[in-house]
């Protein structure tokens, strides 16, 4: 870690820290690429590609997920646990850290829209800022996700958690919606992650947004 630090502070001499690759980046921060600790969790990340609420590439070249330790160790032991309950099954993530100067595109993206209620002002940060929040689903062992009930960045009620009971019965949901979101909520709750209630893609850990700004430190680039 000091090497590359060092290496960064030279090379971030001669050119503006923007232009540093975000790879370098998130690992000066002290980042953790995923698939290091957990080779069988698979990676797409959405905003790397069009395929987002948003239809623009935010990434660029980055194509691997980074997070904080804490919360990469902590999916890595919940991988295992899928594994050994579910023979082939992985973790798909959709998003990781995300650095600050992405999060201000994404809220320009929504602001004034309906959808602003769910992307963090860019100012303070939310906790994909500090490396502490991931975006995921479940994959078989053929590599297909697992029915959540709504595609991931559904802006709607079908991305919300509770009443799968209810929407299976009005045909909203099919009858696996309720199994498979059980899954993950359990899985990923026993390694002290918890889900949030309008997106059944995000997990978090259990600590207040005050917290999180005290203990951890942004992604500011």
């Amino acid at each position: 870690m000091y090497r590359l630090l060092c290496f960064l502070l030279l090379l971030s001499s001669s050119m503006p820290l923007s232009a540093l690759p975000l790879d370098s980046l998130m690992r000066a921060y002290g980042m953790v690429e995923v698939t290091s600790l957990a080779p069988h969790i698979r990676v797409q990340l959405k905003y790397a590609t069009r395929d987002n609420f948003i239809g623009a590439n935010m990434y660029g070249t980055l194509r691997k997920a980074y997070l904080h330790p804490n919360l990469a160790r902590a999916l890595a032991r919940a991988q295992k646990t899928l594994e050994r309950e579910k023979p082939g099954y992985a973790f798909l993530i959709y998003d990781a850290a995300r650095p600050q100067s992405v999060q201000r595109r994404m809220y320009q993206a929504v602001a004034g829209s309906p959808k602003k209620i769910y992307v963090a002002a860019p100012e303070r940060g939310g906790r994909h800022n500090f490396g502490v929040a991931v975006d995921l689903t479940i994959v078989d062992a053929n590599g297909k996700p697992l029915d959540m009930g709504s595609p991931f960045d559904h802006f709607g009620e079908e991305a919300h958690l509770g009443d799968e009971g209810a929407r299976v019965k009005q045909g909203i949901f099919s009858p696996e919606v309720p199994t498979n979101r059980a899954l993950m909520q359990r899985i990923l709750g026993a390694e002290g992650l918890r889900p949030y209630d309008k997106e059944w893609w995000h997990y978090q850990e259990r600590m207040s947004m005050s917290e999180v700004r005290q203990r951890y430190r942004l992604l500011d680039f």
